[in-house]
């Protein structure tokens, strides 16, 4: 991820309280969102690249160094969003899911360390819950600057790129390393899981293994792909990935973007799900 940074000069302390603040936390850097609720402008995006490859308490420093430096952040924003980037976590059916059993689950899957905060998040189809571990550490830096947030996974938008008027769909969300995926059909998800990446080419093995698997037909238009940013060689992952699928459907934010941003960045490297993450609960 590369440093880059848009704050509109218009945005002002004082709007702070009309503001929607969301912050991706991700193993290779942060990035900030801020847009006026009223009118659904985008006001500020700002990525700040973290070393991946940092032992955990590093990481923690830069994050924390990232968080105090940048002054803007403090004000009485109207809500603060945290869309928490991780390949750790586990699916429960609602049904069987009660909050107080949730670090149990983490347990048995040796997903939880000590100091770890437990989180969760519900859709509805299916009836599933998704739980998923926060170092402690992360969250109390947080609340240094912030007097309340909320933590969402990365999927928790990935409803919103659901075609009703096609009969099976697959959306795939990249991260660096390892990518989210949903198979589809209308509004509701028939199957999720998760598969590691480290070069594009994976990316074409595990298309094509999943449309196997499920026997949906990609070439036709039944594929959305939503980048990442800081995401290397953004234009030609997308080219090579065209080449096999060329309806390939690279999803933008359901809000108008500015154009200093849309000069900055390539279409795989817009934040997609973070400037969506204002329309969950």
């Amino acid at each position: 991820m590369n440093e880059k940074i848009f704050v509109a000069p218009s945005l002002r302390t004082e709007q702070y309280s009309d503001t929607d603040l969301s912050i991706q936390i991700a193993p290779d850097g942060l990035v900030f969102f801020a847009r006026i609720s009223s009118t659904n402008e985008c006001k500020a995006l700002a990525m700040h690249p973290v070393p991946p490859d940092l032992n955990e308490e590093s990481w923690i420093d830069e994050l924390e160094k990232i968080l105090t430096e940048n002054a803007w952040l403090k004000g009485n924003w109207k809500s603060v969003r945290i869309l928490w980037i991780t390949g750790k976590w586990i699916s429960v059916p609602s049904a069987y899911f009660r909050p107080e059993e949730a670090r149990n689950f983490l347990l048995y899957h040796n997903l939880f360390r000590e100091y770890d905060e437990v989180h969760y998040y519900s859709i509805k189809k299916p009836e599933t819950t998704f739980v998923f571990p926060v170092p402690g550490a992360v969250s109390q830096i947080l609340r240094n600057i912030f007097p309340s947030f909320h933590y969402f996974p990365s999927w928790a938008p990935v409803s919103l790129h659901f075609d009703a008027a096609r009969p099976q769909g697959l959306c795939v969300l990249l991260h660096y390393g390892f990518a989210d995926y949903f198979v589809h059909s209308g509004q509701e998800i028939s199957n999720f899981s998760r598969f590691n990446w480290q070069e594009p080419s994976d990316i074409l093995f595990f298309l094509a293994k999943i449309s196997r698997d499920f026997s949906i037909d990609l070439v036709s238009g039944n594929l959305i792909v939503c980048g990442y940013p800081g995401l290397k060689k953004a234009a030609e992952t997308e080219m090579l990935i065209r080449e096999y699928f060329p309806t390939l459907n690279a999803r933008m934010p359901a809000l108008q973007m500015e154009p200093a941003i849309l000069a900055m960045l390539h279409p795989f490297e817009i934040p997609v799900q973070l400037m969506n993450l204002y329309l969950c609960e």
